[in-house]
């Protein structure tokens, strides 16, 4: 007997890259984001930063897939707002 009812399907992978994440891939997906992979120190990194100036919005991620994952994130929930001190 299935505990799962029919026509349900797990979704699990979704968070799961359609293809081979690369830089160059990553770069023009996201071109408002200032990507790069730092092998010095064995990470790779994603800021972006408001027009003003006044925002910066900075990801980090142990490899390009981990990184994909957060700007994706990033992208749906965007900056969040401050609120103005006193």
């Amino acid at each position: 007997m299935d505990s799962v009812p029919d026509g349900h399907q797990q979704h699990h992978d979704d968070a799961q890259p359609a293809g081979p994440v690369t830089l160059a891939g990553l770069r023009a997906a996201y071109p408002a984001w200032l990507i790069l992979v730092r092998l010095d120190i064995g990470i790779c990194t994603a800021e972006n930063r408001s027009a003003d100036g006044r925002t910066i919005r900075y990801l980090v991620g142990m490899n390009l897939i981990e990184l994909a994952a957060k700007l994706a994130t990033a992208e749906t929930v965007g900056p969040t707002a401050t609120a103005a001190g006193p």
